[in-house]
């Protein structure tokens, strides 16, 4: 038996765990430290593998949780041998804690991806650099490099000027939203071919909806060549640092 934990959470924040479960059905109970709780569960072993339902659990108490008050999420969960080793855990990082929990107050987390919208993207750039046109008529080993498939990866010219109106238009784009973030940050994740950018951005709750209208006013800019696509609101998981806390 240990201890599995969800998430870090003021001490005062209002949160409602009446009966509310979550891996292996277990009951969620709140360790309070100083002005820093976490929330967590009993776990019935030693090493964390989670998997199918508890995966999904994992994620459904961290939805709830955000939507009660801030927290810092831990994505994958963590197990601890016991509560005492809880308590020492708030104890020996409390002031880091605090501090997170202090920056993403009332915040949380929105994912804004742009991407190309057109039936062919070496079509839509030589209507607007016409010198790209050579790559169409360019022959290797007695075949045109436009029918091999991934012409990406053999026009150097298609490829340099893709990247250019990629941060053209990714440089646009966080002009129009960044203003109503707290934060912003691209994802490093990896993107196809169409995918211009994808924001992470923290915003403030009271700010969600003029955030939410600056995406819609810079699909109506940027029409009809991109399409946008946002999700959230998330619990901050990709703007805290739960990996700098100390265990031992």
């Amino acid at each position: 038996m240990s201890i599995f934990l969800y998430a870090y959470t003021l001490s005062e924040a209002p949160h409602d765990l009446e009966d509310l479960t979550g891996v292996e059905g277990r009951n969620l109970f709140m360790v309070t430290v100083g002005e820093v709780s976490a929330v967590v569960s009993a776990y019935g072993q030693q090493t964390l593998t989670l998997a199918g339902d508890d995966i999904f659990a994992h994620q459904h108490v961290q939805r709830l949780l955000m939507s009660q008050s801030s927290i810092i999420p831990l994505q994958y969960g963590l197990t601890l041998s016991s509560l005492s080793q809880v308590e020492k855990v708030l104890k020996n990082n409390q002031e880091d804690l605090l501090k997170e929990l202090h920056r993403v107050y009332r915040k949380v987390e929105m994912e804004v991806t742009m991407r190309f919208d057109v039936p062919d993207l070496l079509d839509h750039l030589i209507e607007k650099y016409p010198y790209l046109r050579d790559e169409k008529g360019k022959v290797l080993n007695g075949r045109l490099l436009y029918f091999l498939g991934d012409r990406a990866k053999k026009c150097e010219k298609f490829t340099r000027t893709l990247a250019k109106e990629k941060e053209i238009y990714k440089t646009q784009l966080e002009e129009m939203i960044g203003p109503w973030c707290a934060e912003i940050r691209e994802s490093r994740l990896p993107r196809s071919e169409e995918d211009v950018v994808t924001f992470n951005c923290l915003v403030n709750r009271e700010r969600l909806r003029v955030f939410e209208k600056s995406i819609y006013d810079a699909g109506e800019r940027f029409s009809p060549h991109f399409t946008f696509a946002y999700n959230g609101p998330w619990a901050p998981q990709n703007f805290c640092s739960p990996s700098q806390i100390s265990y031992q």
